[in-house]
Formats: structure tokens, sequence, C-alpha cells
């Protein structure tokens, strides 16, 4: 039943909103088939060849606008500086190893899931490589459509070019279907964070939040503390509207992220790397009281949703809205994944980076949840023999470690640049809120889920809860639970059997 519900809201979220023949000489491997020093870009890989074979990478296509793949071909929409690095990527991939990659881009009214399903249903072999979102990804895994990437000699999953995070929070028993790392943009790009503008900072005589990050001050209360100064009715107009100035501009699924940041998880993981519900303890409660009460302190926040019936009337959507409020100095502080960020950069206006704040000083560090939904993983089909299995996975390896100084280094200046300011503390606080970012497994799987959106799953109930004025974390929490392990439980089930 969870594999049913996982796959049909996938698909449904999709509808709204190939292989060359192998070549017949196979590898032409070296025949020393040596591997070079480790240090070196490829090093750790076989030293081969594949007489110019295609290595097919089916991707998300044009019609998922932002969160479309930009990090495997050069694609117009992409800034030159992203366009250059992939070339350049795939140029050291393609001369080393003898290749050709080639892009597969679903399309309008495809569902990524439902080509792989078909791929194998239908005796085919069209993808080398394909490079779902998250929970796609975790739905096909519970039907054995991918490969078991551990097993693989070719793929150093223990190298930092692969997100260390992903590798260990994505895999259950020991075992890792789909994995991300420095190929992956949208992996970057769905982190959340906050956004500030640093001349009200100033203009209200503020501490440096950049500050109080360095020094392990920046907190839930003291980004409450700050808000609480800047939120004002300053349109002329009783009551608040959209174009007042708010001291922290907040959206509907941003509650949960503020909990992660807290240090608390929906799911963790036992001694055997297994799942186990971790958000029913007294610490997750009062975490989420202290969210729920500065998400409902209208001197503090403002919710960006709220905004909508105000803004169609001026052709505008709730997210524009909420960028121009940054910009122009009517929102201290605005919730935001990192692709929100080049928004602003058609704007003069001051402004910096940050993690979602830590629940108090005592905590150590700072992080930052993944929106998963779009962000993209890489799996290898089992529709792949056991030797195009093999190649894949070198091509794959090369990719991800041949990404780090081309790709992902240049998706740092683009952001950087957007924002017009060339100063080292936004390079360091990238690099603050991308190395402690947190896959929850709760929320990739949808454990105890009618659906994706369903508002009282364990994915989605505190965002619910938050917003609805009155704090019911702990009987909601107390209502799915049954659920919830159930789902658990058949996932455990399913990879404990392969």
């Amino acid at each position: 039943m969870l594999i049913l519900l996982l796959l049909f809201a996938l698909m449904s979220s999709v509808v709204a909103s190939c292989n060359t023949t192998p070549n017949e000489s196979s590898a032409e491997t070296n025949s020393t088939e040596s591997t070079t020093s480790d240090t070196e870009l490829f090093g750790n890989l076989p030293d081969v060849t594949y007489g110019d074979a295609e290595i097919t990478i089916l991707v998300e296509g044009d019609h998922r606008g932002l969160y479309q793949s930009v990090e495997i071909m050069q694609n117009e929409t992409s800034p030159e500086l992203i366009n250059s690095a992939v070339a350049l990527r795939n140029t050291l991939v393609e001369e080393k190893f003898k290749v050709k990659i080639v892009e597969i881009r679903t399309a309008a009214g495809e569902a990524m899931n439902q080509l792989i399903m078909n791929n194998q249903t239908g005796g085919t072999d069209l993808y080398d490589i394909v490079m779902p979102y998250i929970p796609d990804a975790a739905a096909l895994a519970l039907q054995d459509y991918f490969y078991k990437l551990n097993d693989n000699e070719n793929l150093h999953l223990d190298q930092p070019y692969w997100d260390q995070r992903s590798i260990k929070g994505l895999s259950i028993n020991e075992e890792n279907y789909f994995i991300t790392g420095d190929f992956s943009l949208l992996s970057l790009a769905c982190t959340h964070a906050i956004v500030f503008n640093k001349d009200l900072v100033t203009e209200n005589n503020l501490e440096n939040p950049i500050d109080l990050v360095k020094d392990g001050e920046w907190t839930l209360d003291k980004m409450a503390e700050m808000a609480r100064k800047v939120t004002s009715d300053s349109n002329g107009t009783a009551g608040m509207q959209y174009n007042d100035t708010y001291g922290f501009l907040v959206n509907g699924n941003f509650p949960t992220s503020m909990v992660v940041a807290s240090g608390e998880s929906l799911t963790g993981k036992d001694a055997n790397d297994l799942p186990i519900l971790t958000i029913d303890t007294e610490r997750a409660a009062n975490v989420f009281s202290k969210v729920f009460g500065i998400i409902n302190d209208k001197q503090v926040s403002g919710r960006i949703e709220s905004f909508q019936s105000e803004v169609q009337a001026l052709n505008k959507t709730v997210w524009q809205a909420a960028t121009e409020a940054v910009a122009n100095k009517k929102a201290l502080f605005r919730a935001m994944a990192v692709a929100d960020i080049p928004e602003l950069g058609d704007f003069e206006c001051n402004f910096g980076i940050l993690p979602i704040p830590k629940y108090d000083e005592e905590q150590t560090e700072y992080y930052s949840l993944i929106s998963t939904i779009y962000a993209t993983s890489a799996a290898i089909p089992v529709t792949n023999s056991q030797e195009d299995f093999n190649r894949a996975a070198v091509i794959l390896d090369a990719i991800c470690q041949a990404s780090t100084d081309t790709v992902k280094q240049n998706y740092y200046e683009v952001m950087l640049k957007l924002r017009k300011i060339q100063d080292d503390e936004s390079a360091e606080m990238l690099d603050l809120i991308f190395g402690n970012r947190v896959y929850d497994l709760g929320i990739i799987f949808g454990w105890g889920s009618a659906n994706l959106y369903d508002p009282n799953s364990l994915a989605n109930f505190m965002n619910t809860v938050a917003f609805s004025g009155t704090n019911t974390f702990t009987s909601t929490l107390e209502s799915i639970k049954t659920a919830v392990q159930a789902d658990i439980d058949e996932t455990v089930e399913i990879f404990q059997t392969d």
C-alpha cells in the first residue's frame, strides 16, 4: 500500500503542475587497467575507455521551470558561468573515458518515474543513469528499479564529492539506491536558508546577524527580538497588508525547517541504520512551541501566502511580493530556498544570506533542511546489464568528482555575483548552509501520508499546526503515529528482504 501511495502521489503531482546499443567491442580497456594516484582527478577510477559509447542520462526538462535540470548539459536559460562549467566538466569526462554524454529531458505531461517504470516493464534499456527528484527515487527504490550502489567498486561513496550527509541520510540498512553530490545543483538550490536586508539592520541599530552566526549566537530568540523591532504598520492603512514592514516573512512549509534547524529530526536511525521516529520527544515539543510562538506573533512574523488576494490584483505572485519586500526594505528577514536568491539580482539592494537560527546557544551546529521534493538524485536502473552498470558507475563517479571545481564552484560564483557583493562572508555563509544540510527520510518517503501534500502527514503536520492558531503538536503527532510506524515497518521490511 505504501508503494502504491507513493507512486500515485508522485505521478499525480507531475501531471498537475536512449541508450545506444552497447558497443559490440565492449570497453576498450588499457592493457594495464591501472589506477593512477587517488589525489588526481579520476585517479581512483580504472584507466578504461569506452569506444565513444553514448552515456544517456534522463533528467527533468524545461517544463519544470526553476526546478529543471541544468547540471548535465548546457541550457539556454542558464547563466554563462554554469554553462561553461558544464561544458568543461563534460569535456573532461568524455575525453578521459572516450564517451559521449547525452541527456533525455522529460516533457510536459511526462512523469519521470513513469518513464523509468515503462523502461523496465517494456523490456527496453533507454537510460544509463537517471536523475529523479529524491522522493521519486525513494518510491522507485522500494520496487527494485535501481541497482544498489554500495556494491560497485567504481562508486567511491566515501569521497567528499559525494554529499556525505546524503550517503548517510538516504541509506536504509546500509544500502544506497539513490545518491547526490557535487553534480546536483538542485540539491543546493533547494536548501532552506534566510535572506536579510543589511540596510534595515543598520538603520534600526541592530546587531550584525552574520557576526551572530559566527559567534554561535544566531538563535530563534535573537531573530524574533530583531524582527520585533522592525515590524510596523507603515503603509498608512490600518492593519497589516503586504506592503507594510515585516520583521520576518515566512512561508507555509518553513516551520518544519525551523524545527530541524533547531537540532530535531522527524526520523533518525538505529544502530543498524534502520529508520526510527525521533520527533516524539519533550525537547522536540519545546522546540516546536518556540517556533509556534514566533510564527503566531504578529509583531514578529507575516505569512507570505496571506498576501495572495492583495498581490493577485497587481498581477504578482506572493513570492515576487516577498522578494520585493526584502529589496525595498519592507522585510528584515525572509524564509527562502537558495533557489530564490537570483530573483534579488534584479534589484539594487544590500542583502545577506544566513542559515536558519539555532534553538539556543548551547546547540553547537547550524542545520539546513533540504526541500527534497525538487532536489535531484542519481540512480542506475537495473535495466542495465552488469557490464553497463559498471560503465555507468565509472561515468557517474567521474561526473560527480569533476563537478566539484567546475559546476559547483561556478554555482557559488553565480550566487555571489548576482548579489552584486563580493565578500568573503557571503561564501562563508553558503559554506555553512551547504555543509550541514539535512535529509530526513520521514519527509522523503512520506510515511503516514495519503499523498505528498497530506497536511496531517509526518512531513507536513508541524506546518499545518504552526499556522492553525492552536498548538496541537502533541495530540496531532499522537494521532498519526500508528500510521507512520506502519509505513516505516513496511519500508524496513522491503529493504531487509532485498
